[in-house]
């Protein structure tokens, strides 16, 4: 009988026939079928991956570490924590619910999508990024010297620079020589730190900015028609919905529930438009991973990619026939993954599938780097990282 080489190692083959898995030539080469704690060297040579060993006991989940701060995040308990991975003690910042939770960087914050909401994290406060929508205020005629006719007013919720979709309109008539008495809704947030009038001129139906108030919940006299200035620049949006798979997208938060992507408003990360900003897919969402050139979205049987630079533009063009394992998908910069695969582009989105690891470019081109290799690969989820120039996917 012949002898077999062992090395060097093409990897693992689980897909081709026995007779296969020893190729010759120049560069001879021999997959195996397994390979168990082995990392192996492009030149063939197998070694032994490092060993693990329990760090705590504490039972956290969700771990992420920001590529900006360093800092690592997670929850416990229905809490989100901000974790030192030195000694694993752990530092509450705010209650989010329990559930799957998702992190991104926004600008220069730590942004986590939960089920009680979106949050932010500036390095010494958490808070809640959107704003409620306040209810429409309670408006009567008093005594003034405004002209006569019908007279409309709603209120926003304001946080320091940050301002909320305004309320509905409230309407009332006022004869000559009238006022405007406006009670303004309940607020509920303790971070709202003040509220914007918005008022119609007589018998007009165009909101225009009339001041900001102190949130007293006391009713206000408005006996003349002050300087009215723009109009609301919010009108007819809603809070940004949390979900799971949150990214940040070409100035804007995506976010995904069921088959249904959103997307917030451009530079106003904390608003949606129910009517447009969202994308409905044919399947549930299994992973969300932007490129520069689109979107890539995991479904149920197969890898969508959503093609072009805005929402309203978005071309969506079936890919891959694999199912993906879904949370696997990672961006993974041109460094790591090489030329080839980056095609010059910023980033290459990656993602555990049926066949392997599998990788789409920023152009939205698919490529199945372990195609005809690996197979029958299944999980109901999976996180990928990057450690040590390898790509890396724990599945449960």
């Amino acid at each position: 009988m012949a002898d077999i080489a062992l090395m060097p190692l093409a990897g693992m083959n689980v897909v081709a026939e026995d007779a296969a898995l020893q190729r010759g030539g120049d560069s001879p080469r021999l997959f195996v079928r397994d390979a168990v704690n082995v990392n192996v060297s492009p030149a063939g040579q197998p070694s032994l991956r490092a060993g693990t060993r329990r760090v705590t006991a504490i039972r956290y989940r969700d771990l992420w570490q920001s590529p900006l701060h360093r800092d690592t995040f997670g929850t416990l308990a229905g809490q989100w924590v901000k974790i030192d991975p030195m000694t694993w003690i752990s530092e509450a910042l705010l209650a989010v619910g329990d559930g799957d939770v998702s992190h991104a960087v926004l600008n220069t914050l730590v942004c986590v999508a939960a089920p009680a909401g979106i949050f932010t994290f500036d390095g010494a406060r958490a808070a809640r990024l959107t704003l409620d929508t306040p209810a429409a205020p309670l408006v009567v005629a008093g005594a003034g010297s405004m002209s006569a006719g019908t007279y409309g007013a709603a209120v926003a919720w304001l946080r320091g620079a940050l301002e909320s979709a305004p309320s509905a309109i409230s309407f009332t008539e006022l004869g000559e020589g009238g006022a405007l008495e406006i009670t303004p809704p309940l607020c509920l947030d303790p971070s709202v730190t003040g509220m914007r009038l918005y008022l119609t001129r007589p018998n007009g139906g165009e909101l225009a900015r009339a001041g900001d108030h102190a949130v007293s919940g006391a009713t206000m006299s408005v006996p003349r028609l002050p300087e009215l200035g723009r109009p609301p620049q919010f009108l007819n949006l809603s809070p940004m919905p949390t979900g799971k798979y949150l990214k940040y997208w070409r100035g804007r938060l995506l976010t995904a529930r069921a088959n249904v992507l959103r997307f917030s408003e451009a530079l106003a990360y904390h608003l949606h438009n129910e009517r447009h900003g969202f994308v409905q897919m044919p399947q549930r969402i299994t992973f969300v991973q932007p490129v520069d050139g689109g979107i890539w979205v995991g479904q149920v049987d197969h890898v969508a990619f959503l093609e072009g630079a805005a929402p309203e533009a978005l071309n969506m063009v079936r890919k891959t026939a694999r199912a993906p394992v879904p949370g696997s998908a990672i961006l993974v910069d041109s460094d790591t993954v090489g030329s080839d695969l980056s095609q010059g582009g910023g980033g290459t989105a990656i993602w555990l599938a049926e066949n392997g690891y599998v990788a789409g470019t920023h152009s939205g081109q698919v490529v199945e780097v372990q195609a005809g290799v690996m197979s029958g690969i299944a999980a109901r989820g999976g996180t990928s990282v990057v450690f040590d120039r390898r790509l890396l996917t724990a599945v449960v």
